[in-house]
């Protein structure tokens, strides 16, 4: 799949591109979804990101994670390495939910603390809330 490729290749606008319309077709693959989630919030769509990622995780957050950086080509561990904000740097709502995202699929503690911030501001934001939720309750049958 073409979408896989430019996937492979980092290339997330291409990906993005050629994962959608699949998607669309077959909102329940979970693969496809995975990889939407990271294309849609390397490419400035974050929002959209987030509407996805949230009902992945309620539909399945042992999907993400349990995501294999080499089987599965995740490449949240090489964007985490790239993270590393300065000390002025701002903490933004968007910054928090990207790092909220981001870090699920390499650490849900982590994850759930940018979450967790990330609803003070979004504090109506209902599908957050479940999906914040979905996590503790994950964490805590760990």
């Amino acid at each position: 799949m073409l979408g896989n490729q430019y996937f492979m290749a980092r290339k997330y606008q291409e990906a993005v591109k050629e994962l959608e319309p699949i998607y669309l077709n077959d909102p329940g693959n979970k693969n496809v979804s995975r990889k939407l989630i990271i294309g849609y919030i390397q490419t400035g769509k974050l929002m959209k990101g987030l509407e996805l990622f949230t009902s992945l995780v309620k539909e399945d957050i042992s999907f993400i994670v349990i995501a294999d950086p080499i089987f599965d080509d995740c490449p949240c561990p090489e964007i985490i390495k790239e993270l590393e904000p300065s000390p002025n740097d701002p903490i933004t709502p968007d910054l928090n939910i990207y790092n909220g995202i981001i870090w699920l699929y390499c650490d849900p503690k982590i994850s759930i603390k940018f979450l967790k911030r990330a609803i003070t501001d979004f504090p109506t934001n209902k599908e957050l809330k479940e999906a914040i939720g979905v996590i503790k309750q994950f964490i805590k049958n760990k």
